[in-house]
């Protein structure tokens, strides 16, 4: 996946109502934190609260929607459950916001 425009309409018409709920749940600060720290890898409910700083019932909240919207998944080993991103593509996403918001 790259930033740069392709000619005539990147997106499929019937994509785009779906991937317009896909944005609306990226458009949260505590959300979108949790999915870059997910492109690094798979992480607990604990170390995502850790490394985000944010209180384990938010986090706990924000991961339902994400899982909701199939943005994240869960994996359960045990008594723990271990959380990453379905789409490593996202990662390429996440870039491309990266380097529009150093523009």
């Amino acid at each position: 996946m790259s930033c740069s425009g392709s000619a005539g309409e990147p997106l499929r018409r019937d994509d785009i109502e779906r991937l317009s709920e896909i944005l609306k749940a990226l458009a949260n600060t505590a959300r979108l934190r949790l999915v870059n720290i997910l492109a690094a890898g798979e992480w607990t409910v604990t170390e995502l609260c850790e490394r985000s700083g944010l209180k384990q019932s938010l986090v706990s909240q924000q991961l339902k929607i994400l899982r909701l919207n199939n943005i994240v998944q869960c994996r359960k080993v045990a008594h723990n459950a271990y959380y990453s991103l379905r789409e490593r593509s996202l990662v390429a996403l996440l870039n491309c916001l990266g380097k529009i918001g150093n523009q």
